[in-house]
Order: C-alpha cells, then structure tokens, then sequence
C-alpha cells in the first residue's frame, strides 16, 4: 500500500458532503476476522500486558493470570472467537449496498486463520471490492497465492526481522518457520511477474527493543527478496518510547534517511514515519475533530464497528453492531452519526493518525480569506 496524506482529496464527493455536515459511507472497511493468532508477538497491542486493544483477548479466552510471553499463540480460536460464517457470503453485499469500496483484512488475529477465510475472499471478488491484506505469511497456500496474485490491490507481510533467529524472538513462534514464510512470499513475486499482476507486495517492521538492530539488514534482505516495499514503524505502546531510549529512538530516525537514500528505488520503496513515535505519548491537543473515522471504520472480530483501529474493542467507541443493523442503515443511523459528532479526541488513546486528521480538517472546514491561494 501506498502512503499519503493527500488521499481523502480524492473523495472530493464525500468532502463535500462533511462540508455541509452531512454523513458519508467509509471508503475502506478494516477488519478482524478472527481474534486468534498462531504467533504472540512481542510488540502486539492485543497481546501485550497492558496494551490498547486487550480487551479483544476476552473473545480467545485469555485470562489476566496466563502469561502472555510464552512461545506459543494465545487462548484459542473458538465459534466465538471470529466473525460468524454468514459474513463470508453477507459482508461484500452489505459493502456495496452501504457504497464502501474498498476492505483491508487485519487483525486483531491472523486473517488467514478464520475458517471461512476463502469463501470470503471468493465473495469479495465477486463483488469488485478492492482487497488489502495484512498477513503474518504463514498461512498462504498455491490457490489463495493465485486469487491474492490476480484479485488483490496489496497484502502487506508482517515479519519484522530479517532471519530465523530474530523472527522466533519477534513473533513468538512455536516453530522455526521464517523460510516457509519467505518461501510463501517468493512465490507472490514470482506469480506478480508472471501474471503481470499489479499487486503491491509490503512488508511490515515494527521497530522495538529486541529488533532494533535488525533494520539495516532488512531493508537489504527485502530488497533482494523482490518486494515493492518496506515499511519501518514503532511499537505502540502505554510507555509511548517504543521501548526504546531517547538515544535509540534518535539514532534509528538518522539511521532510516541513511537506508532510505541508499536502498530505496523506483521500484523498492521504504516508507516510516520517523515522528509518529513521538506521538505516542503526546495528548490529542493539536486537533478537534476526528475525521479519519468518516472515511475508515474498523470492524473487530467481536461484530462491531469501531471509528478506528486504535480504539477497537473499547466497548465505549463502539459506534454499532452488524448483527443488528446493516452497514448502510449504520452509515445513515443518526445515534451514530451523533456518536462520531461528539467523540472528544482528548480521551482517544495517543493518535497516530492525526497528520490525517488535520489534513482533512484543512479540506472540510472552510478557511478564512478562501480565494487567497
């Protein structure tokens, strides 16, 4: 996937109507399928001591006593620990009816793990709806390779290491299965020139203190691999640091425009935000409005919609539920159009969006002396 603040301006239909306060349909739907994983990363905001969207743990039965630094996946998947099979055939018809395009497949869990995985990806080309995939890589097999190859917009790989050793430390795997992995995602290159396909292939590296030292080598190691890009963030966590010191967070900030002038090219791109860290831990008092969830709604594996993955399975966000309401009665339901109306930011967890927010704040609120350009 691509990077850039500038996207909302492309909906210029849908400025206009949060310009005359009037509500819109989101143009992508993030969403949890299962709440499972077969990894416990050891930066994972759901997973985490403490983190942001522990909450979620409840759906895999994960208790506060378990200790959550094991080498083996969390709890366990269940009925209820992912969306009901009906969605597999009700949610692309439900994304067309509410005339949202576009579905990022995320977690929460690996995506890939929800039992109807395949019917569901099925349905979603059969209805046009633009596919993102963010997927650890280890449960990819020749014909969901194809379909991805063929149908999606991109799949982003989440690895965050560059070898075996460090991929066992980072993700927390039972296994030793890094080479499968990177076998799985030689194939999407292979298939993506053979078929002339036009897919994005990402990878994700969440920077903290156990790889930190392992970026160089993999913005190299991608790159010869054959992916179009790499994306370097933080670990998002209540120390609002990364885990990281002061010193660290500094050096690998000079470190990442050293790699970026070396290694990038027009056809390897390295994106980071180099500040988002820094917002970790700064309050919500730079903007007012949150604008992000008119155009993005994420769903968690729980039903409901929540204005953000941020804020996923904070039961106090939760704008509804598609069990009891469809996607486009959502859209137009005036409690919820009240309830995006009046989120005060100010409680919102440290926004990382907020460059997003204040560039489409820009667009949607009208300046002072407009013609003077």
């Amino acid at each position: 996937m691509i990077y850039s603040l500038s996207k909302a301006i492309y909906h210029i239909d849908r400025i206009k109507q949060l310009q005359i306060g009037n509500p819109i349909a989101p143009t992508l739907l993030q969403v949890d399928l299962e709440a499972y994983c077969n990894d416990n990363c050891n930066f994972c905001s759901y997973r985490k001591e403490e983190g942001y969207n522990e909450p979620m743990l409840d759906l895999i039965q994960v208790k506060k006593t378990d200790d959550r630094t094991t080498f083996k996946p969390l709890g366990k998947p269940s009925n209820n620990s992912g969306l009901e099979k009906i969605y597999s055939v009700l949610l692309p018809g439900m994304m067309k009816e509410a005339k949202i395009p576009a579905i990022e497949l995320t977690g929460g869990g690996e995506p890939t793990i929800w039992p109807f995985f395949d019917l569901l990806l099925d349905n979603l080309i059969k209805g046009k709806i633009e596919i993102g995939l963010v997927t650890n890589a280890s449960n990819l097999h020749e014909s969901r390779i194809e379909k991805l190859v063929n149908h999606a917009v991109w799949v982003r790989f989440s690895l965050d290491a560059s070898n075996q050793e460090m991929h066992k430390q980072i993700h927390r795997t039972p296994n030793n299965d890094f080479e499968r992995r990177i076998n799985n995602i030689r194939k999407f290159v292979e298939k993506k020139k053979l078929n002339k396909s036009n897919i994005t292939l990402g990878v994700s590296f969440i920077i903290n203190p156990v790889n930190k030292n392992d970026v160089e080598p993999a913005c190299k190691f991608y790159k010869e691999l054959g992916v179009d890009n790499i994306r370097f963030s933080w670990m998002y966590d209540k120390s609002g640091s990364a885990g990281l010191t002061e010193n660290e967070i500094e050096e690998l900030k000079v470190k990442l425009d050293v790699l970026k002038a070396l290694h990038e090219t027009k056809n390897y791109k390295i994106f980071y935000e180099k500040d988002r860290v820094d917002l970790f831990s700064r309050p919500n008092d730079d903007f007012k409005t949150c604008y992000m969830q008119r155009f993005v709604w994420a769903l968690g594996a729980d039903h409901k919609i929540y204005p953000c993955c941020i804020m996923k399975y904070q039961k106090d966000f939760a704008l509804a539920d598609i069990r009891e309401k469809s996607l486009k009665d959502i859209v137009y339901d005036a409690n919820v159009t009240a309830k995006m109306n009046n989120l005060d930011v100010r409680k919102c967890f440290p926004c990382w969006l907020r460059s997003r927010n204040i560039a489409i704040s820009q667009a949607v609120e009208k300046p002072p002396h407009v013609n003077f350009i």
